[in-house]
């Protein structure tokens, strides 16, 4: 069975270049009961100001007091992290014989944080595939997920055909950690014909 370390060195290597990650999380730790059988990765993106994704990890047995200790971490973690990091909670899960329908009703539940089960057949790396950790790809390559920014790009320019030329400017716009009101003034002044600079 996958391993909470195994996660974490999964985490950390798919956010090289991406995120910047602290997973020496003892204070997040300390209010899990069973922290032996778990871990805490908190990531934020490279060169942005922007809040800190916390990730709880565990490893336990497909028993309801179990679940129910996980569910009370993710409160209690919840409880202490600060505005607006609150809404970028995620739990990891590795539940040892969990059947596939109780790993999704376990996932839809999304009371006091977004919860992601590793199913049985699953692969570390296809586990991670179903996160924000996804890897990306340029549009249409087999074997791993697109890049959905990029993807929706090539959509609007299939419909609008003018938006063609701006598709890269506009990428680099939106993944540059600016704010919204930054990207919405920008894209004001483009339109507008003011020369600006991203």
């Amino acid at each position: 069975m996958t391993t909470v370390n195994e996660i974490i060195a999964a985490i950390a290597a798919r956010a090289e270049g991406r995120y910047e990650v602290s997973c020496t999380e003892d204070e997040l730790l300390s209010l899990f009961t069973d922290a032996g059988n778990a871990g805490v990765c908190r990531l934020r993106r490279l060169n942005a100001e922007a809040g800190w994704r916390t990730i709880l990890i565990s490893s336990l047995a497909f028993e309801s007091a179990s679940i129910q200790a996980v569910r009370r971490w993710a409160a209690d973690v919840r409880d202490v992290l600060p505005e607006p990091q609150t809404a970028d909670l995620y739990m990891f899960l590795l539940i040892e014989g969990i059947p596939g329908e109780e790993a999704s009703r376990i996932e839809t539940d999304d009371r006091f944080c977004r919860k992601v089960v590793l199913r049985a057949s699953e692969s570390v790396n296809d586990f991670l595939d179903r996160t924000f950790l996804a890897t990306l790809s340029p549009v249409g390559e087999s074997g791993a997920i697109g890049d959905p920014l990029l993807a929706a790009l090539f959509a609007m320019a299939g419909k609008h055909p003018w938006t063609e030329p701006q598709l890269s400017v506009w990428r680099e716009l939106l993944l540059s950690g600016k704010s919204g009101s930054e990207v919405a003034q920008y894209l004001d002044a483009v339109a507008s014909g003011r020369e600006v600079f991203p």
